[in-house]
């Protein structure tokens, strides 16, 4: 069971958030969305090869305020502005959401570089939505081991309806880490050298990665819907440059999947 929740820790375009931000959907005090989906994405960050797993799908809000989906985990909009005419909202607050564990035996290419814990993540987000198009801002540090870092990412989003009610959105990314986060994930000591034979490396903060990705919901009656997802993402400076990425895995980072998704309420 943790396998596939590590893999569902990189699955970065979730569809819930289409799902959650359609004006369409009704309103009411609760929107509890649940499903399931299948998708392929990378084994570790920065592996070469797709392994095939299983991600709930869960998007649950109170009164526009207090929610819980797959890709942002548990939070708030503690602050939300309207502008005058209705079309644009910006809203901030904070993030809790679980950092999944790495470990050496999840895939061979990480052999004798020892595992990564898991830990709390806690943060704050900042997003404004301006018609079909959205800004986002999140941030996340470990709280649970100063060792896993912290990270920004910065993203765009723009949505469409298309004809039969499937609601499209796409939009870029990029994310910024730490240097404690790159060492942990990117970085191989003088230790770990000699225990998995990668040569050496020590990088340090900036910009990992930057991405697009893109996402479908086709509604298929009485509060049933089709859900497809897609992403790829880039790894750039010091972790494309990383020996584990460079001798044994890949920049490509690439992502698909489908599933189904039911509208309680």
């Amino acid at each position: 069971m943790r396998k596939w929740l590590v893999a569902a820790s990189f699955f970065v375009f979730a569809a819930t958030p289409a799902l959650a931000q359609d004006p369409a959907a009704p309103r009411g005090d609760w929107r509890v969305v649940l499903g399931g989906a299948g998708f392929f994405a990378p084994s570790y960050e920065g592996s070469d090869r797709l392994k095939a797993r299983a991600l709930p799908i869960v998007d649950i809000e109170w009164r526009e305020t207090v929610f819980l989906d797959t890709r942002r985990g548990l939070g708030a909009n503690a602050l939300t502005l309207r502008d005058p005419n209705g079309r644009g909202a910006l809203r901030v607050g904070p993030l809790l959401s679980w950092r999944f564990a790495r470990d050496e035996d999840d895939d061979s290419d990480l052999r004798g570089l020892g595992n990564v814990k898991d830990g709390v993540d806690m943060g704050g987000f900042a997003s404004y939505e301006f018609g079909s198009f959205a800004l986002g801002l999140v941030g996340r540090k470990n709280v649970s081991h100063t060792e896993l870092g912290s990270t920004v990412e910065v993203s765009g989003r723009y949505r469409h309806r298309l004809a039969g009610g499937t609601m499209l959105a796409v939009g870029p990314s990029a994310t910024w880490a730490d240097s404690d986060y790159m060492r942990t994930y990117f970085g191989v000591t003088a230790a770990q050298s000699r225990a998995s034979g990668l040569a050496t490396a020590s990088p340090s903060a900036g910009f990992k990665d930057v991405g697009l990705s893109g996402s479908a919901v086709h509604p298929l009656g009485k509060g049933w819907s089709l859900v497809g997802t897609a992403g790829y993402a880039r790894l750039i400076g010091d972790a494309a440059d990383s020996s584990l990425v460079k001798t044994r895995g890949s920049a490509d980072q690439t992502r698909v999947g489908l599933g189904v998704s039911y509208r309680l309420f």
